[in-house]
């Protein structure tokens, strides 16, 4: 019932990581090959953040401090094989398999006073999150093309298992039994497309694809480190599995490029984040709420104009859909519902790349985003603008970039409840500017990996930034 609190902190991140990586080609024609890599990447984040807080109230001004420190540690193995044979002048076939295996380590120690040296360990706000993932995938696509029609029929099929542990102070990691999750599930996919003359080409297309949740939203670690909105994850998340069906035209000049593409689109189990009141407290966390609809156009027009400027213009316009929901948390008797939401929603992005004399390089990339529907109320209107400038001279290369030019980066959201009303502002760390110089030399080209065939979702890693669910 405090009547304003502010809090101060100071933080100090070192993050680093490395990778490592083998790979093995063997061609047995130009148009029959296998490629396998095997990989290991490491990441580590450790944070130290110190707080001061004050709370003011009617006729008291009460001031304690905190400091928190939190290791984020990911270790990632990745082993893929692919092999490819144009078996006649028609006809192609692909197959593959993808492995991951990945272990996340993060423990969280928070320590609480009344002064800045005198904070003894706050056991209620120490976490250990524990997460290990394994994810194995085959798949296998047939495709040709016949005369003037382009076809591609594929299938992934994957295996996805998963251990959360969130241990509290004093427990052991042997002591506690992990959170286990075993789904398995079929991807098909179907590209066709007919070139017409002059330059045009019709398109149709399906696809089903998973968005896994990751591991901020995973761990159950309840975050009362602000005691007016108190949050945590949930262990029981499942994924959102979608399917897209598509429908696009093309129409190609030499320096300019149409697309246009009407698209429906149906997920099932969507991952939402969900707030309540207990206690007269705000109590936040993740939920597989309903079934959303999103049907709509994609336009884009690629342009080259003077021979110095291309430009890239994209336009969604959509109706979206969203169904009602029944949650109920732990420790309530009445459940949190939602109605039914369905709104009208656009984006337009544009990325302008200008060729300036000195070999200069000018990029600028912006966007706005439209009102767009949530299981409890909205995310309102926000835009952004980005830019760089390159410069290259032989072997090197010199380049500023500026994220969130106009200081935009912000999400200003409504939340509304059977019993509140919730408006809050994010800001995405505001402007930054960051200076590069990169030499490069040798010959050796790391293989790009396609994106087509690892799942289309993972986890993130890190245990504790789940808050910034946007």
């Amino acid at each position: 019932n405090f009547t304003s609190g502010f809090s101060n902190s100071s933080s100090d991140n070192n993050g680093r990581g490395g990778n490592v990586s083998l790979d093995y080609t063997h061609e047995f024609s130009d148009t029959h090959n296998l490629m396998a890599s095997v990989s290991f990447n490491m990441w580590r984040m450790p944070n130290t953040t110190t707080y001061q807080r004050q709370y003011e109230y009617v006729d008291s001004l009460d001031t304690y401090w905190q400091s928190q420190e939190t290791g984020i540690k990911v270790n990632n193995w990745e082993f893929q094989v692919d092999y490819t044979n144009q078996i006649s002048d028609m006809f192609k076939i692909e197959t593959g398999y993808k492995g991951t295996l990945s272990h996340e380590d993060s423990p969280m120690t928070t320590w609480t006073g009344l002064t800045e040296t005198d904070m003894p360990i706050d056991e209620d706000l120490y976490n250990r999150f524990i997460y290990d993932q394994n994810i194995q995938a085959l798949y296998a696509t047939f495709g040709g093309k016949i005369s003037d029609f382009s076809f591609s029929a594929g299938l992934r099929g994957e295996y996805w298992h998963n251990e959360v542990k969130s241990l509290a102070y004093g427990e052991t990691e042997d002591a506690k039994q992990p959170y286990v999750t075993n789904k398995f599930a079929l991807f098909p996919s179907l590209f066709l497309s007919y070139s017409l003359p002059k330059e045009n080409e019709v398109q149709v297309n399906y696809t089903r694809r998973i968005r896994r949740p990751w591991g901020g939203q995973l761990n159950s670690f309840v975050n009362i480190s602000d005691p007016t909105n108190i949050s945590y994850g949930n262990p029981e998340l499942q994924p959102q599995y979608s399917n897209a069906f598509e429908l696009n035209y093309i129409k190609s000049w030499t320096n300019h490029v149409i697309s246009v593409s009407g698209y429906y689109r149906t997920t099932d189990d969507v991952i939402q984040r969900i707030s309540f009141m207990r206690d007269g407290v705000m109590n936040s966390t993740n939920e597989n709420v309903s079934q959303s609809l999103e049907t709509g156009a994609e336009f884009v027009v690629k342009n080259n104009l003077f021979k110095r400027l291309d430009l890239t213009t994209t336009v969604n316009l959509f109706y979206n859909k969203l169904d009602g929901f029944s949650f109920l948390p732990e420790g309530l008797t009445a459940p949190v519902t939602g109605d039914d939401e369905s709104d009208f929603t656009w984006n337009f992005n544009i990325m302008a790349s200008v060729r300036l004399p000195w070999d200069l390089n000018l990029q600028l990339n912006g966007g706005y985003y439209s009102r767009q529907i949530l299981a409890q109320g909205s995310r309102e209107p926000r835009y952004r603008l980005d830019g760089g400038l390159k410069k290259s001279l032989d072997n090197w290369s010199f380049s500023v970039n500026v994220r969130d030019l106009l200081d935009s980066r912000k999400w200003n959201q409504m939340t509304y409840g059977s019993d509140f009303v919730q408006e809050s502002e994010r800001r995405g760390g505001g402007r930054r500017v960051q200076f590069t110089v990169s030499y490069s030399f040798g010959n050796a080209k790391a293989r790009k990996p396609d994106m087509r065939k690892q799942g289309g979702g993972g986890d993130m890693g890190g245990g504790y930034g789940g808050d910034m669910d946007y």
